[in-house]
């Protein structure tokens, strides 16, 4: 089991799967000769690491409109809410052995007694425990300041009066994350990570090094110890992608876009890049 988890944390990682591609940025051209252009972000890196990437901000501020995965609506929050709860009980799911586990290891990470989300999906604890290992791990060396990555495209594009296209609501975010497993699967996952042992720390620092170095085959090789729990991305990665597609066809034919997306949805048969090339459109490295 461990799918759902290892999809979690490698999509905060953004790392990548199929065959490896050359670059994090792109320039995008049409068939009608429109230009866009494709940068793969990594959803926790602060956007202070952008004053290093100043090629990404000159495309950023010439584009007509910026496309990211989904605006981040504070509002809406409460009213997804019930997406994150189950009928069941964590405890009365877990054999005691399985649930006092669950509380070592959770509680210290969430400040409080593993009670307090009984109610609550398997899920929303793998998801907490996946974003404090992606913190944890990175080296203190390659944090950066500012806003994620994503949000900030997001933020500066409506500062500027840029239109914002999202790719997916966030409702329909929280249906992918929240509701493609059962309870059972996503309880199974989260038991089987914590007793087989996180993620190391060598390896988030090689992933996190191969992005600062712009170097998707390394991150790919980073990936490969990874592979078992890779196999099982297409609702995470390549469904989104062919959805995404279909947003993507009319507005790129007019050109002028900033599509700022995980790196994890750029490689691979079924990622961006390819189904896009599939659509007639050429890729040019811009670093």
């Amino acid at each position: 089991m461990k799918k759902i988890f290892y999809s979690l944390f490698l999509s905060l990682a953004f790392v990548c799967q199929g065959q490896a591609q050359s670059s994090l940025f792109w320039e995008v051209e049409s068939p009608e000769g429109k230009k866009s252009y494709l940068y793969g972000t990594y959803h926790l890196l602060g956007s202070d690491f952008l004053d290093e990437r100043p090629k990404v901000m000159e495309a950023f501020k010439v584009s007509k409109a910026v496309v990211v995965e989904t605006v981040i609506d504070s509002s809406q929050l409460m009213q997804l809410a019930y997406l994150m709860i189950m009928p069941k009980s964590l405890k009365a799911m877990t054999d005691s052995a399985d649930y006092q586990l669950l509380k070592r290891e959770l509680e210290p990470l969430i400040g409080t007694d593993l009670a307090v989300y009984d109610q609550m999906k398997p899920i929303v604890l793998s998801t907490t425990y996946a974003g404090y290992l992606a913190e944890e791990l990175t080296p203190d060396s390659l944090n950066y300041g500012g806003m994620p990555l994503d949000m900030y495209f997001a933020a500066e594009a409506k500062k500027a009066t840029i239109k914002v296209i999202e790719l997916e609501t966030m409702r329909e975010q929280f249906e992918i994350l929240f509701s493609s497993q059962s309870e059972e699967e996503q309880l199974q996952d989260l038991i089987d990570v914590l007793k087989e042992g996180a993620p190391s720390g060598d390896m988030m620092s090689g992933i996190i090094e191969a992005y600062h170095a712009n170097d998707l085959e390394a991150l790919y090789q980073s990936a490969m110890e990874w592979e078992d729990g890779l196999s099982d991305m297409e609702v995470m990665i390549d469904q989104r992608n062919l959805n995404w597609i279909e947003k993507l066809e009319v507005p790129l034919k007019s050109g002028g876009l900033f599509i700022a997306v995980g790196a994890l949805h750029l490689p691979g048969e079924k990622g961006l890049i390819q189904l896009l090339e599939a659509q007639g459109y050429t890729f040019k490295p811009i670093f």
